[in-house]
């Protein structure tokens, strides 16, 4: 069986917020970001968690409405204070250990960041995704984030769309989508895991996500240490050292058929070797 180690950080967001809205409309005071996130591995059979957060007791942290332990590993940063557009760090840490027998289901991230203003009320800012690299290594990831537009295009100067922007730009009422991401601190399936995700649900329709519109938001970076063991045994190209040993063999034992026939070669064509 196949092990996978995720260590990190989700370190920070950067480029969040409008400077203009902020300060002109809001009247100033800064803005305070925060993210909820998730390992997410497809639940097919095949992925097993190994270890991951536990609470004071040292049972397992992330567990669903029956308290039952899940393969998602989750959670939830503190409240970073910074200037609309500028940087926020976080240094939150990441740690989760796997063990599988396929590819298939290889584990992705998940982010929520919302931003809180100094009366303390919360607007979302943004989702995000990414794939968790297949290689072991260390990685510095920028996750893209994105939000649902406040009203589509063919109603956008429509009075209903005019005002649904309105909303937004003057108090921080964006669209956002159903229920987030265990916004309960319990793992639950929801309409919008399946959307970040792009999975085809009876929460979300194909209809509804080829309709969904969006716009970016900024970008969430961290830094993840994937460590990888016994990889090999699930095939070619799982292991970068055991492959790059293979191609030095393989082109071995070809020079060495080619010393082989050469000489076969040589009296085929009437030349006699020396």
């Amino acid at each position: 069986m196949a092990h996978v180690h995720i260590l990190g950080e989700i370190t920070g967001a950067r480029g969040v917020g409008s400077g203009l809205t902020s300060n002109f409309l809001r009247l100033g005071g800064g803005q305070g970001l925060w993210c909820r996130w998730e390992i997410c591995v497809e639940n097919n059979g095949r992925w097993y968690k190994k270890g991951g957060a536990v609470d004071e007791d040292g049972n397992p942290a992330c567990v669903d409405h029956d308290g039952n332990p899940v393969l998602s590993e989750f959670g939830e940063t503190q409240v970073c204070f910074c200037k609309p557009g500028g940087e926020a760090l976080w240094a939150h840490p990441v740690d989760a250990h796997y063990s599988t027998t396929a590819f298939r289901g290889w584990p992705r991230i998940m982010v929520e960041v919302w931003s809180q203003d100094m009366g303390g009320r919360n607007e979302l800012a943004g989702y995000g995704i990414s794939h968790v690299p297949t290689a072991p290594g260390v990685y510095d990831m920028d996750v893209p984030l994105w939000r649902p537009v406040a009203a589509i295009a063919r109603d956008r100067w429509w009075p209903s769309g005019i005002w649904a922007g309105m909303k937004g730009v003057f108090l921080g009422i964006w669209p956002r989508l159903s229920a987030g991401i265990n916004p309960q601190g319990i793992c639950e399936p929801s309409a919008a895991k399946d959307m970040i995700q792009n999975l085809a649900t009876e929460r979300t329709s194909n209809e509804v996500r080829s309709s969904l519109e969006t716009v970016g938001t900024g970008s969430v970076q961290m830094t993840l240490t994937v460590i990888t063991r016994g990889f090999h045994k699930l095939g070619p190209g799982t292991n970068p050292e055991l492959d790059a040993e293979l191609e030095r063999r393989r082109k071995l034992e070809q020079q060495d058929g080619d010393k082989d026939r050469q000489p076969a070669d040589d009296w085929k064509h009437g030349r006699k070797r020396r």
